[in-house]
């Protein structure tokens, strides 16, 4: 069974809740400038695109891709986000007051989740999920289960107390209780 906490979204919300957060108007110049940037990524130079994203930006695709640095991030942007449009959705009180929610019209007809997290001191992005159907990606949890699986070269080393350990462990889940097969079988043959 999957755990509750899965269903949410990068905004914090499920799905269908999401898709129904009320459309805002820009508060601050700041984010006049992230809107139009997004927009018209791809003519954007790179020294405007200093103007919004901080040089350590790091970005999760809807893949599961996690990108890391302005470069990498403007260039995956660049070469991937065309929407057709975008609305700027009332930020959820469970996200930071700086933080940005933006619903995505993509050209293939479907709904993205953009949330944006900026720093507060200068008000750069610093965070980006993009998320397709405004749903959590399944990929980046199945490369952290994945990366836990890893084994350092002392995991193999064995200690005296360490082996008497294990030995122990192993002689008492071989012990097995007897069990008699086909029980119920032989209930119904006497019968």
């Amino acid at each position: 069974m999957a755990h509750p906490m899965n269903k949410f979204n990068a905004a914090g919300l499920m799905p269908e809740h999401s898709m129904n957060l009320p459309v805002r108007a820009a508060s601050s110049p700041d984010e006049n400038l992230i809107i139009h940037a997004l927009m018209s990524m791809p003519a954007m130079s790179d020294e405007d695109l200093s103007k919004v994203f901080a040089p350590e930006i790091i970005y999760t695709a809807p893949n599961g891709q996690v990108l890391v640095g302005k470069i990498a991030v403007s260039a995956y942007l660049r070469a991937n986000m065309q929407p057709d449009s975008m609305n700027l959705l009332e930020t959820p009180s469970l996200l930071p007051p700086q933080a940005m929610v933006i619903d995505m019209h993509m050209p293939s007809g479907k709904r993205h989740l953009l949330v944006l997290k900026r720093r507060v001191q200068d008000g750069l992005v610093s965070t980006m999920t993009d998320e397709e159907g405004h749903c959590k990606t399944w990929a980046s949890l199945a490369v952290r289960a994945a990366s836990s699986s890893i084994h350092s070269p002392t995991d193999t080393m064995v200690s005296p107390c360490t082996s008497k350990l294990s030995l122990a462990k192993r002689r008492h889940h071989l012990k097995a209780k007897p069990t008699t097969l086909f029980a119920g079988m032989r209930d119904q043959q006497a019968m």
